[in-house]
Order: C-alpha cells, then sequence, then structure tokens
C-alpha cells in the first residue's frame, strides 16, 4: 500500500478518488483534492466520521423506509419542528422525491456537481467499509437500516435542501392525501361540467397542521443575521462579515465545518454546509465573506382546486373537467408484532403538483388544495454553490448569484477584502407577477395571505398558471460601502438609509410586505451599527473591528425592550390594582438593563410575558405607531396597559414565577443543557439577535428549564455556525463558533467541545491559510484515496 501511495502521489496512478484530509482543532476538516470528484470523496469520508449514523437515518428517510425500519406507529421530529408519522412521511418522500427526481437533478446539474456527488457518496461508503457495521457508533451499530449511500441519494439530498422551505412543510398533507370515500368513477367525464365553486375559507386555518408546520418560519425561528460592514465603518478600511444563522439543533439542518481545496477549480473555501451537502454554503476565500438569512419570498402556493361533483380525482378548470394522474404506492412497515406489513395508498398529483389535505384545507366532492413548489425544479443549488465559492469580490458574487439565480430560500449578505457590502436577495420566488396575484387569489383567501402571507391561488383557469421563478432581473439588492444586514425581514430595509421597493409582493406579502414594522432583530442590528458609528455604546472609538464586533453581539441587546419595557413598568409601579407579586415582577423589570445577558435577573420573566403579548407585534402595544420613514424608532412607548398587566398577572400567578425567586431566575439558572461532563448554561434569547431557544420543560413541581434531548438535541433552535470574518495582509482573519459542535455522536470529543466554548462565551479561531492551518495545535493528516478497479 505504501508504493502505490507513493505513486498515487506522483500522479501516476490513476484516481479522481484521493484527497488529502488536515484536521485541525474541533475536529475541523480541511479537504484538499485535484478534483470536485476527490474533494467529495475526501469530505464524505470525514463527515461520516463525525455524522455517520445521523446521516443514515435521513437516507432512510429519503428512501421512504422509516416505517420498515422503525415502525408503523412511530413518527419523527422533521426539520422544522413538525411531528411527522413514519408512514405518512414515507408515502411523500416516494411520491415526492423518487428516484426520477434524482434523475433529474443529475441531468439538471454540471459535471462538477456530478462529480462531487459521485465523490462524496463513495467517501461516505469508504468509511462505512473501513469500519465496519458492527464497529459504528452505538446509535446505528449493527442496524439493518445502514446501507451504503447511492449517487442518487446525493440528488435526493441536494432536492431535499432546495425545498425545505416549501415542499417539506407539507410532508404529512401530502403523505395523507386521499380522495373522500365517493366512489371515483371510472367512465370519462362527462361532456357538460359544472360551473367552478368559489371556495369557502376553513373554518379553522390558524390551526392548520399545514399553517403550523411554517410557524417556525413566519415568526423566524428558523433564522439568521447577517451583518456585512465595509469601509466606511470598520477600522481597517476592509470587509468584517458576521454570518449567525439560527437553525436546529438536530437532524439534516444542522451545519457542519468544512474547508475545500480545489486548486485546479480555483475553489478555496471554509465555512459550514448542511448535513450531506458537500461545499460549504455560508463561509469565505481569500476575498469575500458571505452568509445567508431565510429569505421571507413565496416559493409555493396553495393551489384551490374545484373538484368535479362527479368524480373526487378530476377538477374543474376553465369549464373543463381535468384528470389527476394516479400514483399507487406502498410502503412497507413494522408492525406491533414485529412483522412487516404492506400498507398501500394511491396518491394524486396534478399540473401544479401533489394533492395535499389537512383538517382544515380538505379534499371533498366540491374543492380540493394541490401545491406547486418552485424549488422542486431547482437543480441547480450546487452549481450556484460552487460558482458562489469562486467569487473574488461582493461584485462578482452577486453576479454569481445571478447567473443561476438558484439559492432556494435565502437572502445573501457579504463584505469583501476591499471594503465593500453587498446585500442581494437571489432566492427563489414563485413566479407571480402583482396583476395575477392581485387577480388570483381568491376573496376567502386574501386575509389569510394578509395575516400569514401564505399563498392560496386558484387552479380553475389557466389565467392563474405559473411557472419558474421571478426572474434575476426582478430581484432586489444594494451594494454599499458602510453596512448591509438581513435579519429575516424582507428585503425593503438593508440599511439605516436605505430602503429597497417596489418589487414583486411574491417576494414579500403579508406581514413580510415592504414598508411594514421591523422584528426586534432587525431593529437591533440597526441600532447596533447606528451607536458604533455614534460612539455611544461604551466600545470607545467609533469603527468596527473583528473584537467589539463580537463584544457588541455578546451584549445580547434586546431592541424592543429598550422601547416598550420603560413605560410599561411606570404605568405598573404606579398602579393601585396590581397584586403584590405583579408590583414585585415590575421592579424586577425596572432594574434590568434590557441585555439578554446570562446573569441578569429578569430576563426570564420578561421573555415570557414578550411571548404573551405576540412578541408586541400588534399596533396596540404602542403609544407612538409605526412610520415607515423611521422604522428604527417606531413603533416605540408603551400603550394598552390594562390588557398588559392582565397578562403578567396570570404569569406571576403560573407555578413558574409564583414567588420572588422565581421571577429574578436568570437564562444560566434555567437554559441548560445535559453533556456527559456536566450540564452547561446556554446564552441567548429566543426572539433576540443573539439567538437560542428550548423546550420548556417542567423538571419538578413549579420548576421550569429550557432544554432539548441531551443526545440528539432536539427541540432547540438558534444560534448555530456563527463567523467572523476579515481580511489583513496575510489573508483572511477568522474567528466563529459551531455551537453544538462538529459531531453528532455523542461518544465523540468533538460533541460538545465547542459547545462549552459558546456557553462560556468565547470563540475559536477558523484557521483559512497554510501558515495558519499547519500552526494549529492539533494539526494531523492523512492521504486517503481509492483506485478505480476497487471501488465498489
Amino acid at each position: 500500500m505504501a508504493a502505490i501511495a507513493a505513486a498515487l502521489l506522483s500522479g501516476c496512478v490513476p484516481t479522481e478518488y484521493a484527497a488529502t484530509i488536515r484536521t485541525t482543532s474541533y475536529g475541523v476538516p480541511h479537504i484538499v483534492a485535484d478534483s470536485f470528484t476527490g474533494a467529495g470523496y475526501g469530505y464524505g469520508y470525514a463527515f461520516a466520521q463525525d455524522n455517520f449514523c445521523l446521516f443514515a437515518e435521513e437516507l432512510v428517510t429519503l428512501h421512504g423506509e422509516r416505517a420498515k425500519y422503525f415502525g408503523a406507529a412511530g413518527g419523527y421530529l422533521g426539520q422544522m419542528g413538525t411531528q411527522f408519522s413514519n408512514v405518512d412521511s414515507d408515502f411523500f418522500y416516494k411520491l415526492v422525491l423518487g428516484s426520477d427526481q434524482a434523475a433529474r437533478f443529475k441531468a439538471g446539474s454540471s459535471r462538477a456537481t456530478r462529480e462531487l456527488a459521485d465523490g462524496f457518496a463513495t467517501g461516505y461508503n469508504r468509511y462505512l467499509s473501513e469500519t465496519g457495521l458492527a464497529k459504528l457508533p452505538i446509535a446505528c451499530r449493527g442496524k439493518a437500516w445502514v446501507k451504503p449511500m447511492t449517487e442518487e441519494d446525493a440528488y435526493l439530498r441536494f432536492s431535499q435542501a432546495a425545498m425545505v422551505g416549501s415542499s417539506l412543510g407539507f410532508i404529512g398533507a401530502i403523505g395523507s392525501a386521499v380522495p373522500p370515500a365517493a366512489v371515483v368513477t371510472k367512465a370519462a367525464a362527462p361532456l357538460t361540467v359544472a360551473k367552478a365553486k368559489t371556495p369557502v375559507l376553513p373554518v379553522d386555518y390558524a390551526h392548520s397542521p399545514v399553517l403550523m408546520a411554517f410557524q417556525t418560519l413566519r415568526d423566524h425561528t428558523i433564522g439568521s443575521n447577517g451583518l456585512g460592514l465595509g469601509r466606511d465603518t470598520t477600522q481597517s478600511g476592509k470587509g468584517l462579515l458576521m454570518g449567525n444563522p439560527h437553525f436546529p439543533w438536530w437532524g439534516a439542518l444542522r451545519l457542519n465545518q468544512v474547508h475545500i481545496t480545489v486548486a485546479s477549480e480555483h475553489y478555496d473555501v471554509m465555512g459550514a454546509t448542511l448535513l450531506g451537502v458537500p461545499l460549504p454554503l455560508i463561509g469565505f476565500n481569500d476575498k469575500v465573506a458571505w452568509t445567508h438569512t431565510f429569505s421571507t419570498d413565496n416559493r409555493f402556493t396553495v393551489r384551490y382546486l374545484a373538484i368535479d361533483p362527479s368524480n373526487p380525482t378530476r377538477y374543474l378548470k376553465d369549464g373543463k373537467s381535468v384528470a389527476m394522474k394516479a400514483v399507487p404506492l406502498t410502503v412497507s412497515a413494522l408492525g406491533a408484532d414485529g412483522n412487516q406489513i404492506q400498507i398501500k395508498r394511491t396518491l394524486y398529483t396534478t399540473e401544479y403538483g401533489p394533492m395535499l389535505m389537512d383538517s382544515s384545507f380538505t379534499w371533498t366532492s366540491g374543492s380540493g388544495y394541490a401545491l406547486q413548489d418552485a424549488n422542486a425544479s431547482n437543480y441547480q443549488l450546487i452549481d450556484q454553490v460552487i460558482l458562489n465559492g469562486k467569487s473574488t469580490s461582493v461584485d462578482s458574487l452577486r453576479k454569481s448569484l445571478a447567473t443561476y439565480n438558484a439559492m432556494p430560500w435565502v437572502n445573501t449578505i457579504a463584505a469583501d477584502k476591499g471594503g465593500d457590502t453587498l446585500y442581494a436577495n437571489y432566492s427563489v420566488a414563485a413566479n407571480v407577477p402583482d396583476a395575477q396575484l392581485a387577480a388570483c387569489v381568491p376573496p376567502p383567501f386574501q386575509p389569510l395571505m394578509a395575516s400569514t402571507g401564505v399563498v392560496v391561488m386558484a387552479g380553475t383557469t389557466a389565467a392563474c398558471d405559473w411557472s419558474g421563478s421571478i426572474p434575476a432581473v426582478g430581484r432586489p439588492w444594494v451594494k454599499r460601502p458602510d453596512y448591509a444586514m438581513n435579519s429575516n425581514d424582507s428585503h425593503w430595509w438593508p440599511s439605516l438609509n436605505t430602503y429597497l421597493g417596489g418589487f414583486a409582493k411574491i417576494i414579500a406579502t403579508g406581514p413580510n410586505a415592504e414598508a411594514l414594522p421591523q422584528s426586534n432583530r432587525t431593529r437591533t442590528g440597526h441600532a447596533m451599527v447606528r451607536d458604533r458609528l455614534a460612539g455611544t455604546d461604551g466600545q470607545g472609538g467609533y469603527r468596527f473591528t473583528l473584537a467589539n464586533l463580537q463584544q457588541l453581539y455578546l451584549k445580547s441587546r434586546f431592541f424592543k425592550a429598550e422601547k416598550w419595557l420603560p413605560g410599561f413598568v411606570s404605568g405598573c409601579l404606579a398602579s393601585s390594582g396590581a397584586t403584590p407579586a405583579a408590583l414585585d415582577a415590575c421592579a424586577v423589570l425596572q432594574a434590568w438593563n434590557t441585555a439578554h445577558t446570562p446573569s441578569n435577573q429578569g430576563v426570564v420573566l420578561f421573555d415570557e410575558l414578550y411571548a404573551a403579548l405576540g412578541e408586541l407585534n400588534d399596533a396596540s402595544w404602542w403609544s407612538v405607531p409605526f412610520n415607515p420613514a423611521d422604522p428604527q424608532e417606531t413603533p416605540r412607548g408603551s400603550s394598552n396597559l390594562a390588557a398588559a398587566m392582565a397578562q403578567l398577572e396570570t404569569l406571576v400567578a403560573s407555578p413558574q414565577f409564583d414567588d420572588p425567586i422565581k421571577r429574578r431566575a436568570r437564562t444560566q439558572d434555567v437554559q441548560l443543557l445535559q453533556r456527559a461532563e456536566g450540564v452547561l448554561a446556554i446564552p441567548g434569547g429566543r426572539s433576540t439577535y443573539n439567538n437560542w431557544a428550548g423546550v420548556r420543560t417542567q423538571v419538578a413541581p413549579g420548576q421550569f428549564i429550557y432544554t432539548a434531548d441531551p443526545a440528539t438535541n432536539a427541540g432547540a433552535f438558534g444560534n448555530s455556525y456563527i463567523q467572523f470574518v476579515t481580511w489583513d495582509n496575510a489573508g483572511p482573519v477568522a474567528e466563529g463558533i459551531l455551537t453544538y459542535s462538529q459531531s453528532s455522536d455523542p461518544t465523540s470529543a468533538h460533541f460538545s467541545d465547542q459547545t462549552r466554548k459558546y456557553a462560556a462565551g468565547e470563540w475559536v479561531k477558523l484557521p483559512y491559510t497554510e501558515k495558519q492551518i499547519k500552526a494549529d495545535a492539533n494539526y494531523s493528516e492523512r492521504t486517503l484515496f481509492e483506485l478505480p478497479m476497487l471501488k465498489k
């Protein structure tokens, strides 16, 4: 083998399955290869070392075989926090993400993407064959559901990732959608058909499982902060980027750190990527750094169908009866007795996409609903990521984004070495012009669009047909020398004095539309920049450095609390009708400095009050209303004191806050994760710029903590991968943290090493240059290769 390795390194043995894996502290792999095949191969192997069992289970999900291995009665926590049954999930994946979808993705991809897919699967399988089923981590050791990965699986994973903000929210609704019990007529449609009926709004759409599945997107639980600082705001005159995605701490939306170098392709990027995606999605190279935030785009529309009363698998369109396509499917499922059973369902698709149903959006003899997803045909996601990584400035990055316009659900915020910044939304949005949107949302569904942003369009006429996505020429962007940011509000307000308006409404509808009140995190970000430049934030000077940006982040400012709480507290303390417990709570809140730091008393109390008040989103809570000419300082001032006091009285009477000690709880007392080495106190707030949320759990009578599953982190959302990137004359200078650490294996040394750093408010170096990498105290190197004739 030594001779073969020497021959390989000298170039005498032809193989694309070769890479050098250089590992630095915290288990971060730096992959060096001569081709994208080799890069995928090296990363597939390195990734498997840390996350094999987690991804092996995700492959079971992608194959539609959860019920076969994990039981017909079981289920799992989906990527957006929704519980799905194994059986419904299996039917969904067999219908939406089958072999035909993988083939379409491959056919639509470049050579480079195909090389990455092949290489990643081969490297992942190398780890499996080298380790052996009996020696895998305990979570999947010896399990029958562990299988080698195929190249097809890679394309399925890419497509699944593209649909995170759309079809994946409908797993249960699509997987369980069957026609009403009425007999399905086999005869041809009658020559005369009934006129399409006007839809009736679902009685309880607010609690529709379909809409609830997107609650974490609508309230920005799955969100991010992105801040690019330019030459007019930094001390060095070079760009400075903060990337801060807020993602689930479990499952397929976990991020992993990786550095990929393929010199022959002019590709050298370090950053973080989603589970099973073989290139950094967020990251930096020697000239530009970028991050992403979840955008407000409507990537899908729900289609209202007027069902043909003679046959529930036909619908009426422009006076004609149109047949749905029947797709008979079978799912194998493990029964309670240990035997496999076969479950059969016939699901249906339409010209728009698959049928769906839930308790509100029902499929009856008169109406039904289908999903049309623009990302179902997004086959260039990985090509887009490759092109992004080759960018040399924010200008070239913007051109890269516009080339494919294939970022599926994110804005892009960037800064470059020359001191320019960029905000750009080249995400995928359904290609629906404003006139069509106005004409094609039936009146009963217009309040739904206004309140939630969810678009239900008529599928009853060709005049409402759409295809593809809003083209690049119609996407919002701005380049600036001072700063650009986004924290999941729309494109409208990317810097303090910049407003981007007049874009297609499908990009930002309902509460996310242009010129509407901005969220706490958006206002916090702008205030942080404003006060730094004014020198009023206590940091000294009036420019940004990497160090003071980190300090400002850790200060955990809560801007809406600053603007509302003083007036409320004054009114509360002056109230003659308040209970002693409420007066004590207000005294606690008065003493709180509104920073969401781990040691501050009153933070937990305000978090719960803020949630009870609907995060102060209703205009009635404010004395000075929102003014689109001043989105930073409006709304402000408290109002509706009686209603707010009623909510506070309810809180202080509850077991969580019914004594003075509980009302003074700090996040370091209650935001807790159990680890083998002890309990870690996790910083951040569920609605704040510095962001984290756990599951509220009663651990003893009247004692509550916010936590997550100690083995999988299930239930936790918030800060995931954080990067701070700038440049000096030698190259990138980067620090950050992967909050939940690199490995999903609880027995790994890299399961909680960075989590301990995060809990302590510390950052780690992100080595990029050759000198930085080789100077790392835990540097190691391995050359990995596989000869073509040995490849299985």
